[in-house]
């Protein structure tokens, strides 16, 4: 039996492998004070967008100005003060742990194929992607093959000439 991270029986969903979206729809039905079961479907669409935010790397931050935008645009909760931030910081943290066990499932599991470590130099690398195979090569004749090292600092650069006056 391969290693895992999920116990069925655990306490809470993170550890049960559970998705994350009726945790974030309970945070989002008591910002926006839509807990009626018909609501499911609008709040739903804010748990996929939400996730997908944190997906793409947004911050507490990003969705606390997402959840603002909802407001201004449906009109409600009216409350003061609004507590957009913590439940945002809520809804993030909720999401990036689904992600993160995700991602160490994938990992126990053999999923996640291991980092090998290339000899190319970014810059050749962008170059082959980007170049044509006649730039390329044209490159590859031009470009040096070692990278220049900085002058030894007690000589000036190439562009100065002299050294700074105020060096001492």
């Amino acid at each position: 039996m391969p290693p895992t991270i999920i116990y069925k029986h655990a306490s809470n969903w993170v550890d049960r492998g559970e998705a994350p979206n009726a945790t974030l729809r309970r945070v989002l039905a008591h910002f926006f004070e839509r807990r009626d079961p018909s609501d499911h479907p609008w709040l739903d669409e804010h748990v996929l967008i939400v996730l997908g935010m944190v997906a793409a790397d947004a911050t507490e931050i990003h969705i606390a100005g997402y959840l603002r935008s909802v407001v201004r645009e449906v009109g409600f909760p009216t409350r003061e003060p609004l507590d957009a931030r913590s439940t945002a910081i809520s809804l993030w943290h909720i999401a990036k742990a689904a992600f993160v066990r995700d991602f160490a499932e994938r990992v126990l599991q053999g999923e996640v194929p291991v980092n090998e470590p290339t000899s190319d130099s970014l810059n050749h690398w962008i170059a082959g992607r980007l170049l044509s195979p006649e730039e390329l090569a044209r490159y590859e004749d031009e470009a040096p093959s070692t990278p220049r090292s900085p002058p030894a600092p007690d000589q000036p650069g190439p562009a100065s000439g002299s050294r700074d006056p105020r060096a001492g």
